[in-house]
């Protein structure tokens, strides 16, 4: 009752309501607002059933931006307590009052309003709930808990409204007064009262969105979610709004247990505060009798934006799917990052608020290879490598040549560069590794992990492979650079390009490059395409050594966890026994730099 007769109030475009209750409610609830109003002529319509939808076309029904739309709820108020109306419209000279009384009738409603004093908006008494069905008393709550309830419906509704005033008294006793909220300082303000300063101290911010998202126009997700390390032991700080209405919705709910699952402890839960902007032509929140439940019309598709802006905002330097396009932007740059081609952005807090960094935070993993078992394949790898450097000395035999000095120092070199076991990452884009040689030392190894990455993907690259896209990827180019990318559609799928076009200006970008499974390997799509563009510009086909310089350097790195750290370096390891040791140490940009205990001491000297 109390939530049909606040979004009323909010849908007359109210700045401030006062929501009076006594007894929990059986006694008085009483909403005051300063909205529209209501003119005398449809004060006597508005208790009556079926004669005050907000729905006036059938094109309406199908985009709801109202949060009340059926118009049952004074009806339905009227017919089960004494209610009285006060309303007067801004062009009105004077206010106007209904009085249901005794004499309510749930189908018609014919009394004539009579004059009152009142300022403009609107005021509504419900009194003596269920005094004509006295059976429906025993289902209520006592007066605290029915006074909770109301409460939480209040909260719920304050958190999605922050250009309203709200004040709520029990009892004449003021018990929240929440000033309207139009800058993020006063917004914080209002999210720390009704929640916890403890909330926002361990919540990352969400801004998640697109200016052409697939087919389903601007979408927005923002808010605030909890870290995985802070969680609750029940779930009811968990807020979820679809255009300012607050639901609880299966795929919604399903999106976010799919970003912690594996992160939280067993019987605990997450807290959040999100907003999803999206065109009401895409919802349908007429499903539900209580309106707490929506349709989405493309719901695998939100749902997999939802995952994402989540994931994007706990992890924001880890290796998550490869769905959306990031900006490069520090976040100390605060980037004003719109994308205007569709691609997707994480949009940086402003707000001074304490936050935990987790940038860095990594999920329990285990490794997949434990001290004896790496111990044990470098021992293998030794002795495989003494057997092929015997067999070619004993073809050398017949030619007098001796390489047993070379032979020592070559294995020396593979046995250095078999870069052990990680040590973690140090500042961005460097691995830190240890291993031990052939002569019990120990050598430290720096590993530039984007380099390793672009070395590992020139090597097991895979002509023809494709890893696909759930959702297109969108990029702004002009019709005639379609045009020309597109002649070329055949030679680029070797490269693991599929692509169409939407519209004059808009490339789909619908399968990626496959980047062969190498630990927390990005591909920079924008930049390809356009080193792409350069490539095919003013030649009839594509110059593949020029396009494998374009594939590598669009690889972007991203911090690894401890078993991709690991991954990587057996991957790294294989290929340049392959390769071969000396060969790989020349190549520039240098990949990676041994220090043995010697150097160390001279770099601490």
């Amino acid at each position: 009752m109390v939530k049909e007769l606040l979004e009323n109030a909010i849908d007359a475009h109210s700045s401030q309501i006062q929501i009076e209750i006594e007894h929990g409610g059986s006694a008085l609830i009483r909403i005051i607002d300063d909205g529209e109003g209501i003119n005398k002529e449809d004060l006597a319509l508005a208790v009556t059933r079926h004669a005050t939808s907000k729905i006036k076309t059938l094109n309406e029904l199908l985009q709801i931006i109202s949060l009340g739309f059926r118009g049952e709820a004074l009806a339905s108020i009227s017919a089960v307590s004494r209610l009285s109306l006060k309303s007067k419209q801004a062009e009105q000279e004077q206010a106007w009052m209904i009085n249901t009384g005794t004499d309510s009738d749930f189908a018609n409603y014919s009394a004539e309003p009579e004059p009152v004093a009142h300022p403009q908006g609107t005021t509504i008494d419900v009194r003596d709930l269920f005094f004509n069905t006295p059976a429906r008393r025993k289902f209520m709550r006592t007066v605290k808990t029915e006074f909770k309830h109301i409460d939480d419906i209040v909260k719920r509704i304050a958190l999605s409204q922050f250009d309203i005033t709200f004040k709520l008294t029990h009892n004449k006793k003021l018990l929240r007064n929440l000033p309207k909220a139009v800058t993020e300082k006063a917004i914080i303000q209002r999210i720390t009262k009704l929640f916890s300063p403890e909330f926002l101290a361990n919540a990352s911010k969400v801004d998640f969105s697109s200016n052409h998202f697939s087919n389903m126009g601007p979408i927005r997700l923002w808010g605030w979610v909890s870290a995985p390390q802070w969680n609750r032991k029940q779930s009811d700080w968990q807020y979820f709004y679809v255009n300012g209405r607050y639901i609880k919705d299966k795929l919604v709910n399903h999106a976010l247990r799919q970003v912690y699952q594996e992160l939280l402890p067993d019987d605990t839960f997450s807290a959040y505060l999100l907003y999803l902007e999206i065109d009401p032509q895409q919802v349908d929140v007429n499903v539900h009798p209580t309106k707490h439940e929506v349709r989405f019309r493309q719901a695998r598709l939100v749902h997999d934006f939802i995952y994402s802006g989540i994931k994007d905002a706990l992890f924001p330097a880890s290796d998550i799917p490869e769905l959306f396009a990031k900006p490069s932007e520090s976040a100390e740059q605060v980037p004003a990052y719109i994308a205007d081609n569709g691609a997707y952005v994480n949009r940086y807090s402003q707000i001074n608020y304490h936050k935990p960094s987790l940038y860095h935070y990594q999920p329990p993993v285990h490794s997949s290879l434990n001290q004896n078992e790496i111990a044990e394949q470098l021992n293998g790898l030794t002795q495989l490598y003494r057997s092929d450097k015997q067999n070619s000395l004993q073809k050398d035999e017949q030619t007098g040549v001796n390489h047993s000095a070379e032979v020592k120092t070559n294995l020396d070199t593979f046995v250095g560069t078999f870069f052990g076991t990680s040590l973690g990452c140090l500042i961005p884009n460097y691995l830190i590794s240890q291993s031990v040689n052939s002569e019990q030392q120990a050598q430290v190894f720096i590993i530039h992990i984007q380099r390793a990455q672009q070395f590992l993907l020139k090597q097991v690259f895979q002509p023809g492979q494709s890893s696909p896209l759930l959702i297109p990827e969108s990029i702004s180019l002009s019709n005639e650079q379609i045009t020309s990318i597109l002649e070329h559609q055949t030679a680029l799928q070797h490269w693991g390009l599929v692509l169409s076009q939407l519209g004059e200006d808009t490339l789909l970008v619908r399968k990626r490059p496959f980047l062969c499974n190498i630990p927390a390997c990005k591909i920079d799509i924008d930049t390809f395409i356009h080193a792409v563009l350069q490539n095919i510009k003013h030649k009839a086909s594509i110059d593949e050594s020029q396009m494998m310089a374009a594939f590598t350097n669009a690889i972007s790195s991203e911090s690894l966890n401890a078993s991709e750290q690991e991954r990587l370096l057996m991957m790294l390891a294989e290929q340049i026994q392959q390769y071969g040791v000396e060969q790989a140490a020349m190549i520039k940009p240098v990949i990676w730099k041994a220090l043995d205990e010697s150097s160390l001491n001279k770099l601490l000297a």
